[in-house]
């Protein structure tokens, strides 16, 4: 993952971490509204802008049923599909990843582990229209399941390895930066170590893995195949910390304790607050201030058809975090203090974030690795602070929000 670096104040460079944008145009039911890619290619510079280096889209494949979110594949290789055509999304790639725009890369969510809902007998599949490229559907393991009734694809079949090889190949003909491995839990740990990352690997390709699991040794253990995965154990602790009632200090012990992939591996966390599967905690933003200054690769999910289900990807609150992270953020994180409200960490030597949950301010004294330093608030909400000799400082934060000191 590239980072990225801003001059800022006073000729100092500051170097910070990359944030991607899931941006989709998901309806259950009835699928995408159309037109997707288009409007896209109209929104690149808007995305470039808001601080974006990458993009991650829905399948693009052509699907079984004319109005699906593209998760029942009929053919791989085809894609042409209710969210555009195959055209219009090479448009989209090419007007994303102009220079003019500031390079924006594109990553698709890929289906390695099943195709569509339709018997293969029939020959409904152009690539794969024989049953024994399947697992049966009567198969209950983790692995050979049929997953919401998908036809579960057998990789240990040669066809089948061979095809999804030009599904590859085709992602990188398109011009993508990256794939989100769907439903990788699903997938044999062995394909990926042997074939997928080797796969990817070729054309240089950023790849994340959607395990679903709270296990973060079973999602350690699918990252040590070569990719990213989503930090479930942080998402779930997320979820009942960022919430009134709930304390900051299990987010504390889950990082501390190294029972999420931020804590342990954190250049291998992708972290997020919702997605087209899982909802925000009650305190959305405050969860963004969180993954946005802390280590790991943050995604923000924003829905056409459903706004209501992610975010204005460029708020200018958002925009602002997501500019603290690409040019602020960098190093290992430090908890400074943590207690039901109130949440303060370093970004050792680039970046003391806090964040109060409490409906009222809140002021600490804290320690940081900065002697006798003047530190700017980079949202703009507090004065700046002067640390001690021995690095430390009393910060306040407003009532359900939060700060970014850095220097100048």
């Amino acid at each position: 993952m590239a980072t990225s670096a801003t001059t800022v104040a006073d000729g100092q460079e500051m170097t910070g971490e990359p944030v991607a944008l899931q941006y989709f145009d998901y309806h259950e039911p009835g699928g995408p509204e159309g037109d997707h890619w288009d409007r896209i290619t109209k929104e690149a510079e808007l995305i470039a802008g808001s601080g974006y280096d990458a993009v991650w889209v829905q399948p693009p494949m052509e699907p079984v049923t004319a109005q699906s979110n593209g998760y029942n594949p009929s053919d791989h290789l085809t894609w042409d599909s209710p969210l555009g055509s195959e055209d219009a999304f090479e448009r989209m790639v090419e007007e994303l990843g102009d220079a003019r725009h500031g390079e924006v890369g594109v990553y698709i969510d890929a289906i390695v582990n099943h195709t569509g809902t339709e018997d293969p007998g029939d020959g409904a599949y152009a690539h794969l229209d024989d049953p024994e490229y399947y697992h049966h559907p009567e198969a209950g393991g983790r692995t050979d399941m049929q997953l919401f009734d998908l036809w579960d694809l057998d990789q240990t079949h040669e066809t089948v390895s061979r095809h999804l090889r030009a599904y590859v190949e085709k992602i990188a003909q398109m011009g993508c930066a990256g794939v989100r491995w769907d439903a990788a839990k699903h997938v044999p740990q062995w394909f990926f170590d042997e074939y997928l990352n080797e796969w990817v690997d070729d054309h240089d390709f950023f790849r994340v893995a959607e395990v679903f699991d709270g296990d973060v040794d079973f999602l350690q253990s699918y990252v040590d195949t070569g990719m990213n995965c989503f930090d479930y154990p942080l998402f779930f602790t997320m979820q009942d910390s960022f919430r009134a009632d709930g304390d900051f200090r299990w987010l504390q012990g889950v990082i501390e304790d190294g029972d999420c992939l931020l804590g342990r591996d954190s250049y291998h966390a992708s972290t997020f607050v919702s997605n087209h599967d899982e909802s925000a905690p009650p305190l959305e933003r405050l969860a963004y201030a969180f993954i946005l200054t802390s280590p790991g690769y943050p995604i923000v999910y924003s829905n056409h058809a459903i706004p209501e289900a992610g975010v204005d990807y460029a708020a200018p609150w958002l925009r602002n975090l997501v500019w603290v992270k690409r040019n602020l953020a960098a190093g290992p994180q430090y908890v400074r203090h943590a207690d039901r409200d109130l949440f303060v960490h370093e970004r050792e030597g680039s970046l003391l974030a806090a964040i109060n949950k409490a409906d009222h301010e809140r002021t600490e004294h804290v320690y940081t690795t900065w002697s006798d330093r003047e530190l700017h608030d980079y949202t703009g909400s507090m004065d700046a602070r002067q640390t001690g000799e021995e690095g430390w400082v009393e910060l306040s934060v407003p009532a359900n929000s939060w700060v970014c000191y850095a220097p100048y």
